[in-house]
């Protein structure tokens, strides 16, 4: 073999591992102490949960870049009260939330515990305004009228900078623990992949009775594909002025997931067709044509085992910018 061929050879060699290198240090997960300490309080049968850490997004350039364009929301006359009855703003004083869902003998209970800066007496007599206040097992409950028909929100302070609401108010005392209950093997591995994101939404999935579309568009191969998922799991983490986001999908075996990264792959051929079509454009506002093409034409699918990743990176400047035009035909 003549020299320069060797040393060609070796430079691809060389070139494939340093690409190799570089994908696993990109995509590299979080250790498992990295997983937020709110999610260690998910009870295993969660069936779909919700995580936010407000305090990283407020101090990320992403949102920041953001909000510096989009006008503020109109602020309700009832919040304003709220403000100026308890001094607690969301916006400022709120840090972390976890919402999930959990069985009920009656359909599915809610829960949220929150983390930030809570004034407990002014919160506390604001809510006896409407509320009442009852001892279970030690634990100081407010039990607050809300919503139509008529129901009751539960609220307790775990510490001064925990609460906990909980509707309805027959859910286990023991929730309410400060010390946080084992996660079941397959949490702990879901949150470990996701560790470090500042928004977590994860779902269990019963596709047989799903209808998979992606702003309108539908694809019998798509969701043929996905009759065998379980979980989706979406994150986001704010890095700079872009946003990282994954969409990650845990399938029944490793077959099923390679079916379903193969007919996502399809699906977003399809959708960057469709999103030609002057009918599909006229039907979106600029900012969500623009989402759209970019979900549609970037991002890496990947699949590991019985789960099927899409990932991608957004930068604020290409959300706030005007949509691309179709061209001409």
């Amino acid at each position: 073999m003549k020299r320069r061929t060797v040393w060609l050879l070796g430079g691809l060699i060389l070139c494939s591992l340093l690409l190799i290198a570089y994908l696993r240090h990109k995509y590299a997960q979080p250790p498992a102490a990295a997983i937020p300490e709110l999610l260690l309080q998910c009870p295993a049968d969660a069936s779909f949960l919700f995580y936010v850490d407000l305090a990283a997004l407020r101090a990320s350039p992403f949102l920041k870049q953001l909000l510096a364009v989009v006008p503020a929301p109109a602020e309700d006359p009832e919040y304003r009260e709220f403000v100026r009855a308890t001094d607690f703003d969301y916006s400022r004083d709120l840090d972390r939330v976890l919402l999930l869902f959990r069985p009920a003998p009656n359909g599915r209970s809610l829960l949220a515990w929150a983390d930030g800066r809570f004034d407990r007496e002014r919160i506390a007599a604001y809510a006896l305004r409407t509320g009442k206040l009852e001892q279970r097992e030690g634990t100081q409950l407010y039990l607050i009228p809300a919503g139509k028909p008529p129901a009751t929100i539960s609220l307790a302070f775990l510490g001064p900078n925990r609460l906990v609401l909980a509707q309805p108010v027959s859910f286990r005392m023991e929730l309410l623990r400060t010390s946080a209950p084992a996660l079941s093997p397959a949490q702990r591995e879901r949150f470990v992949r996701v560790a470090g994101a500042a928004f977590i939404a994860a779902s269990a999935v019963d596709a047989s009775r799903q209808d998979f579309a992606f702003f309108g568009i539908r694809s019998r191969e798509l969701k043929d594909a996905l009759r065998n998922i379980h979980w989706i799991t979406f994150a986001a983490r704010p890095d700079g002025d872009r946003i990282k986001i994954s969409v990650e999908g845990e399938f029944d075996t490793p077959e099923s997931a390679r079916g379903a990264a193969r007919a996502v792959d399809s699906f977003r051929l399809l959708a960057r067709l469709l999103l030609l079509d002057s009918r599909v454009r006229s039907q979106l506002t600029p900012q969500a044509l623009a989402l759209a093409d970019r979900i549609a034409r970037n991002g890496e699918v990947l699949q590991e085992g019985v789960r099927v990743h899409l990932r991608m990176e957004i930068a604020a400047e290409e959300l706030l910018a005007p949509a691309p035009s179709a061209p001409s035909k």
